[in-house]
């Protein structure tokens, strides 16, 4: 992907996990963490966690800053065999400015969602009935040709 995305984003209330593995030594290093979907676009999601360290890794700088680490999107409980999206994360902030803190985290899609990722995207995006034909169609034509 890697080109500066200004799609839509549309506020979507899903659960999805966050991975962090080095691809080097095929090896889980963080993860599963819940995360919340607050802005999903054709070209990645915005995420909300509780801590943006997992078993001491940063989940915004270690995979720019180690050769192998890679961020993954996915679902730890997956019966229906869906592989995880590979994703680079963009930007993080923290808001603190309520009693409850949170960080935010950007990441976008390193490919393109396929198979049932496709179908759960399309889905999530058609939730809200009076977006759902201008999401829809915005996703197909300009993503997911």
């Amino acid at each position: 992907m890697g080109k500066f995305c200004r799609s839509k984003r549309y506020d979507k209330n899903l659960t999805i996990d966050l991975f962090l593995r080095d691809d080097s030594a095929s090896s889980l290093l963080a993860g599963p963490v819940p995360c919340s979907v607050h802005g999903l676009s054709s070209c990645g999601v915005d995420l909300i966690l509780d801590h943006i360290h997992f078993n001491g890794h940063h989940m915004f700088y270690a995979p720019q800053d180690k050769p192998g680490y890679q961020l993954y999107i996915g679902q730890q409980d997956d019966d229906k065999g869906l592989a995880p999206i590979p994703v680079r994360p963009i930007c993080f902030n923290i808001d603190d400015s309520g009693s409850v803190h949170y960080f935010q985290l950007g990441v976008e899609f390193m490919t393109r969602p396929e198979g049932g990722w496709l179908t759960i995207l399309k889905n999530a995006a058609a939730v809200n009935a009076d977006v759902s034909c201008c999401w829809l169609k915005e996703l197909l034509l300009k993503f997911w040709r």
